[in-house]
């Protein structure tokens, strides 16, 4: 008689106080879920991690509901499909969406992301995750509509070798900027984004004076600037913005995501004094033109003008002692980490 396969999970164990602790989950082996009309039923193989997790872990949410003590904790994931219940996908389907820590998970379509099928490729699985998922798709968006970068333009990217930062920069210079500078932590960190990124400047925002630095490598101004870190370092570069310069708010690393509620830029009267522009950016409202993007990101990484970094670990095991990284100075690129091989 064959013995039945164990779902092991990570549950949410108490809600974190300031920073995240894998103490605060806790693992359990319980019994494969059941899906019903309209239900998918997958095997996870990849998580993904993005720092937007955090915010999900707290009484508010953010943009998404709250994970309620005690159940498995929220991911982008890849997963291959056990049973299916919605005719739009049949077992043995890879597909990419929002997933959990758990190694079988119910999921629909209707949710607020599609489930995306994804294509038989010549490229690594777990790219749907990085260049083709919500890094790559964010910066894509941001870049493109958001910011709208044109020829010639001088563009600044913070958190510069992040999931999102890391393509930013390379998509920026696909669209023909003129100069694009990356901010991030550390010499090794700054000698990265420029000999792998294809930044054509970094700013070690740790160890030199950033305002400084600005003036310096951006003598006429920054016409766009892509913000993963919000504090202090949006106040320094509000001051720095070309006239009828745009800002693209795409996260606030510097808070560390442990409440919604962030204080805001004492700059601000630069948005009027310059004719700023200022949006935020959420990839929920370009589901419709997830595929048009992804397509376009393929175009620019086979045409070598995008560099694809992946920072990936394995066994299930991991998945609380990766999440706090996200704040703590990971590697370069798409944080992942491999449940299983698809069959």
């Amino acid at each position: 008689m064959s013995k039945q396969p164990v779902n092991r999970q990570w549950l949410l164990a108490r809600r974190p106080e300031g920073a995240v602790k894998p103490c605060d989950f806790r693992y359990r082996e319980g019994a494969i879920p059941t899906p019903s009309e309209g239900d998918v039923l997958l095997r996870t193989l990849y998580f993904g991690y993005d720092a937007s997790q955090r915010i999900w872990l707290t009484e508010d949410g953010g943009y998404m509901p709250p994970i309620r003590i005690g159940e498995p904790m929220r991911a982008m994931g890849i997963g291959q499909v056990v049973e299916s219940h919605d005719p739009a996908y049949a077992a043995g389907d890879l597909v990419e969406g929002f997933m959990s820590w758990q190694d079988y998970a119910i999921v629909r379509s209707d949710g607020p992301m599609p489930l995306r099928l994804l294509p038989k490729a010549d490229y690594p699985l777990s790219w749907n995750l990085g260049v083709f998922g919500v890094g790559g798709l964010t910066a894509y968006f941001g870049v493109t509509d958001g910011l709208k970068v044109k020829p010639g333009d001088t563009v600044v990217v913070s958190a510069a070798t992040g999931a999102t930062g890391s393509l930013a920069g390379g998509i920026a210079k696909a669209l023909g900027a003129k100069k694009v500078i990356g901010i991030a932590g550390g010499p090794e960190k700054c000698r990265w984004i420029v000999e792998k990124a294809g930044y054509d400047a970094a700013i070690d925002y740790q160890n030199e004076n950033l305002d400084a630095r600005l003036a310096e490598l951006c003598p006429e101004g920054v016409d766009a600037y892509f913000d993963n870190v919000g504090g202090d370092m949006l106040d320094t570069l509000l001051l720095r913005m070309a006239p009828r310069g745009r800002v693209l708010i795409c996260g606030a690393m510097s808070s560390g995501y442990t409440d919604v509620k962030l204080k805001g830029p004492s700059n601000y009267m630069r948005i009027c004094t310059h004719m700023l522009t200022m949006q935020g950016i959420l990839l929920f409202f370009y589901r419709d033109q997830l595929a048009e993007g992804a397509q376009q990101l393929g175009r620019w990484v086979a045409q070598g003008k995008l560099h694809v970094e992946e920072n990936l670990f394995e066994g299930f095991e991991k998945a609380p002692e990766l999440l706090p990284t996200m704040f703590s100075g990971k590697k370069p690129g798409k944080l992942l980490l491999k449940v299983a091989d698809p069959t």
